[in-house]
């Protein structure tokens, strides 16, 4: 008979009460029961790192699980043979931001926007030089010409 009841279904295995583990933060305790078919093995095999977890209808509503998007080690395992339950202990190993394709598509896309613009920015610096020296040497062709209209018209 279950003690704690069955509040989570996690990678498909039947879980009690889910509780932050102590004054540790990020670090939870998942109470696991022998009459909901929890074994070692199988507590060993639910992928921790990006675990499926599933709020059941018995579950009370105040109790808060484990976070979503985060995946986890599995820090501990203890068993209790005389009530015959597992209790788990996890960690948060890092959060899953979700499908950030788009982010990085549009990351990409201005990527080569800036480098494109850092091309004709510096083709409008050439430009710009080139005009500066076509100026110099007009400038220089006017004072020459000026010199030499003194210098013949005296």
């Amino acid at each position: 008979m279950s003690g704690f009841g069955k509040h989570w279904k996690i990678d498909g295995l039947i879980a009690g009460p889910i509780t932050r583990h102590g004054s540790v933060n990020g670090s939870y305790s998942i109470i696991f029961e022998r009459s909901s078919g929890a074994a070692l093995e199988g507590i060993e095999a639910i992928d921790w790192s990006s675990p499926t977890v599933q709020r059941l209808p018995s579950c009370p509503e105040k109790e808060m699980g484990l976070p979503e998007g985060y995946g986890f080690e599995l820090a501990n395992i203890e068993y209790h043979h005389n009530t015959g339950r597992f209790k788990a202990t996890v960690r948060t190993a890092r959060q899953y931001l979700g499908d950030v394709t788009g982010y990085q598509a549009r990351i990409e896309e201005l990527e080569g926007q800036a480098e494109n613009l850092a091309v004709r920015a510096s083709e409008a610096q050439a430009e710009a030089e080139s005009v500066r020296q076509e100026a110099k040497n007009r400038e220089a062709e006017l004072a020459s010409a000026y010199e030499e209209g003194v210098e013949n018209n005296g």
